[in-house]
């Protein structure tokens, strides 16, 4: 009777301890998918935060309003030399130019405003040794619709001193030039191109402007 009852009592022992087995299996499953979906929601709120915050810093917005005069690069000057119509040179350090190798254009002849053609390195960098500022842009009007009449708004706001055409012969959507200075971006920014030119307009080695 005795070894009965203590039989009895070694079984229900054992019950208890496979169901205290298992219940701190289950609540330790329990903690994990907590931690786990925790974690999963933490790393997605962070890619998010990401995706939001590093695509602003690194300036890759549509039309942004950067007041930017200063984000243009300075240039080792190449010199101020007059060359012949194909007269060969050396290559210049930029696309566009910012000086170096250029053509003698009377001051009579200068012609401001939009172009409609590419102008001839030489004849830009004469540009530029008076002072003016050269606004390209390298973009079919089919690809950017509305790109030229954006920068024609900006150049247009100047009636002698600045340049607008096209040019082929650069990597990024939008240069600017002056004389030793140089700022190419892909994306239309108003501020930033007129701040370009407030600081740079007029300081050439000779002046665009009759004395």
């Amino acid at each position: 009777m005795a070894a009965r009852g203590r039989e009895r009592r070694r079984r229900a022992l054992e019950r208890h301890e496979r169901r205290e087995s298992r219940r701190v299996r289950q609540r330790s499953r329990r903690r994990f998918r907590r931690y786990f979906f925790g974690a999963i929601v933490g790393f997605a709120g962070v890619i998010i935060v990401l995706s939001l915050v590093i695509p602003g810093s690194l300036g890759q917005v549509g039309i942004t309003s950067d007041s930017s005069a200063e984000q243009g690069i300075q240039v080792a000057i190449q010199g101020n030399e007059v060359v012949e119509p194909d007269q060969p040179h050396p290559a210049y350090s930029t696309s566009p130019p910012t000086s170096g190798w250029r053509y003698d254009i009377p001051l009579e002849e200068i012609d401001w405003g939009t172009r409609d053609e590419e102008v001839p390195n030489e004849e830009q960098v004469s540009y530029l040794e008076r002072g003016a500022i050269m606004v390209q842009y390298n973009c079919p009007e089919e690809e950017c619709p509305g790109l030229v009449d954006n920068l024609e708004m900006v150049v247009n706001r100047y009636p002698e001193g600045v340049v607008l055409a096209p040019y082929s012969g650069m990597d990024e959507q939008i240069a600017l030039t002056a004389w030793g200075r140089i700022d190419t971006f892909e994306l239309f920014n108003d501020p930033r191109i007129d701040d370009f030119i407030q600081a740079y307009i007029g300081q050439g080695p000779s002046a665009f402007r009759q004395e």
